[in-house]
């Protein structure tokens, strides 16, 4: 036993010995870059440097001293000018013809092709071929011409990186998206019936209350939570997207684990459902808009409500009605096959968020860690108020925590298809990232809190 421990001590003191001469390494490699004056040859950056991790060639779009960094035709990464470091992203997908004029950097996207940046930018003062030289992946040297034209250390990406990020989906997976949610809100329509909403006539103070926390109470917490981080525009804006959002389709069936009221879900959900097609919109619109005066953006985000509206309208309110109505003309077929539907509309819902994130994994994989903490402060900010606000009220244990699940569980899926909407936010990447780890997150918190309940007592 002794000897185990002596050889564990070893090798923690050796892997900490590789450690720390591995940070002392990367920071002699920091401070030698610092000394590279600009016009530099290669040769001589060799010398001092030795070789480089990695070379990658690179095409720079210059605008008024920002760039546009292409490689292989797509936008890799947008560097702004120092007297530009402070400008914010526009999150209209069109610019008026003086504010493209002004800022043509704003209207684009890490993730874009040259083709959709040139219609959005127009024509660059100037385009050069040129190499970035990266150092243990952490500090750069840009090259143009056989010169050093910029060096750069300690790179990290932050949650302003996530604004300049497009998400880009082709309109077959936009057609995709589109279906899937239609389908699962007509399957959860099937489950709507004219009984579910006698629960408001007979005991109507904890349906209220239910309302009134998942529209009212969260968004209005989902924004004093975003001005106490105060993230990144397109962050911000996914946060209040999300929390406009109706209660998510697996609600139901996390209430029923929890031992909640599933009457109490039922109706909840029938009620959200059906006024979400006003109260999203609405409660995105105001929101949003009051966030853009509060945070002092230097670009306002400009909100088109009426496109919301008519979003949501197609994607929720027809699928909704032909699912009620198909139910009440077709009450035994409704019966067969509103089981199968519950059971797709959760193997769809997984697809949906894969879909999204398979189309574009690569960022995924590199800056979920950014939003991953704000996605789970957020969640159990939305399952704590939907519990304290029932507790006020001393309504009973389930009713507490039915009234939390259908806080807490929002339908991430609607947030998704409105994002990638390339006539509201074209794949905003802060956006799409809160919505799509929200979608994969509320799933997790909800069976597990579900499982911690359905061992308490009531």
């Amino acid at each position: 036993m002794k000897r185990i421990s002596t050889i564990t001590l070893k090798l923690l003191v050796f892997l900490l010995v590789i450690l720390l001469s591995s940070f002392a390494n990367a920071e002699t490699i920091a401070k030698k870059i610092k000394t590279i004056p600009q016009g530099s040859d290669s040769a001589f950056i060799t010398k001092t440097l030795g070789t480089p991790t990695e070379i990658q060639v690179v095409f720079r779009y210059f605008y008024q001293g920002n760039q546009a960094v292409f490689i292989d035709s797509v936008i890799r990464d947008i560097r702004l000018a120092e007297p530009h470091k402070k400008l914010k992203i526009k999150l209209k997908r069109q610019l008026k013809a003086e504010q493209k004029k002004e800022t043509p950097i704003s209207s684009l996207r890490i993730g874009m092709n040259i083709s959709e940046a040139l219609e959005r930018a127009g024509e660059p003062d100037s385009i050069v071929k040129g190499e970035d030289w990266y150092y243990t992946n952490r500090h750069r040297i840009e090259m143009a011409n056989g010169k050093v034209i910029k060096t750069e250390v300690h790179l990290k990406a932050t949650l302003e990186t996530l604004d300049w990020i497009w998400l880009n989906f082709t309109k077959g997976g936009l057609l995709f998206m589109n279906i899937t949610l239609a389908l699962i809100m007509f399957g959860i329509a099937l489950q709507i019936k004219i009984e579910h909403f006698k629960l408001l006539l007979v005991s109507p103070k904890p349906v209220i209350l239910g309302f009134l926390s998942q529209f009212l109470a969260l968004p209005l917490f989902t924004f004093l939570l975003v001005l106490i981080i105060q993230p990144t525009p397109s962050v911000a804006m996914g946060m209040i997207l999300v929390a406009a959002c109706p209660g998510g389709n697996i609600s139901n069936f996390i209430s029923s684990l929890a031992k909640g009221n599933v009457a109490l879900s039922i109706t909840l959900t029938a009620i959200a459902t059906l006024a979400a097609i006003f109260m999203t919109p609405f409660n995105f619109a105001f929101w949003g808009k009051l966030y853009s005066a509060a945070s002092n953006l230097v670009i306002p985000i400009e909100i088109d409500a009426w496109e919301m509206i008519r979003t949501v309208l197609i994607l929720l309110g027809i699928p909704v009605i032909l699912g009620i109505a198909f139910a009440r003309f077709f009450p035994n077929t409704a019966e067969r096959i509103s089981k199968p539907f519950k059971i797709f509309s959760i193997v769809a819902f997984l697809g949906f968020v894969v879909a999204a994130l398979a189309a574009n994994f690569g960022y995924f994989l590199k800056y979920i860690h950014l939003i991953a903490l704000i996605v789970l402060v957020h969640n159990g900010l939305g399952l704590l108020v939907g519990y304290t606000i029932p507790s006020i009220f001393k309504l009973s244990k389930q009713d507490r925590r039915t009234i939390a699940i259908e806080t807490g569980i929002q339908n991430s899926g609607l947030g998704l298809v409105l994002i990638f909407n390339p006539n509201l936010f074209d794949g905003l990447g802060g956006m799409a990232f809160i919505a799509a780890f929200w979608g994969i997150w509320h799933i997790v918190s909800g069976l597990g809190i579900a499982y911690y309940w359905s061992r308490k007592p009531l």
